[in-house]
């Protein structure tokens, strides 16, 4: 079936297919300002993804250091035995943000677990090191959700631009001079006739 079948060449419609374009092309050209930007975005965050993973190592060896010294201090048993002591609350609230419509979890800590004041100093230092590594972790999976999440409306971003600009612009652009033809062809045969009608009177 031909891609023209079923098109009306006429001024109203060739009007219409025109006034549809435009608007097209300028949510096309907004696409494209917001692919760029999430570009942007997913770049520089990935950037900072890579610095949070690598100071998260770094600070996971301080954590088990602290630990492993406190195991050394006073074994097993006594650090089982006062890390009873330590109230594991820990209370988050998950809230909606939002870059460039693309939203994501924000996670906020609204109570952490009590580190009771009678821990030996370095059993006390090693539980520190371990809730800060918690808060961390909490903090490395949200930005790792919202760098997924920016990459995934990226892709979905650039299909439709791609979509826009190598098939319905181009598609509507050749109805458009389907339809020009087919009037100035029809344009072309009313003056003909016109001109035999009047030949034929003289």
């Amino acid at each position: 079936m031909s891609a023209t079948s079923g098109i009306r060449p006429t001024k109203g419609y060739l009007m219409e297919t025109k006034r549809r374009i435009q608007t097209i092309e300028r949510g096309t050209e907004f696409l494209k300002l917001k692919r760029d930007q999430l570009a942007k975005d997913l770049t520089e965050s990935l950037d900072v993804l890579k610095g949070r993973r690598g100071m998260m190592m770094n600070n996971l060896q301080e954590a088990y250091s602290a630990l492993t010294a406190a195991y050394l201090s006073l074994g097993p048993a006594e650090v089982q035995s006062q890390a009873r002591s330590i109230k594991n609350t820990l209370d988050l609230e998950i809230l909606p943000r939002s870059v460039m419509g693309v939203v994501y979890p924000s996670v906020r800590v609204k109570e952490t677990p009590e580190i009771s004041a009678e821990l030996d100093i370095t059993l006390s230092h090693a539980a520190e090191k371990v809730y800060e590594i918690i808060e961390e972790l909490i903090r490395l999976a949200e930005f790792e959700e919202r760098v997924s999440r920016i990459a995934e409306e990226l892709g979905t971003t650039s299909r439709k631009v791609n979509a826009l600009e190598n098939m319905v612009i181009p598609d509507m652009q050749h109805t458009i001079k389907f339809i020009e033809d087919k009037l100035d062809a029809e344009s072309m045969e009313e003056l003909v006739r016109m001109k035999l009608i009047g030949g034929t009177r003289q």
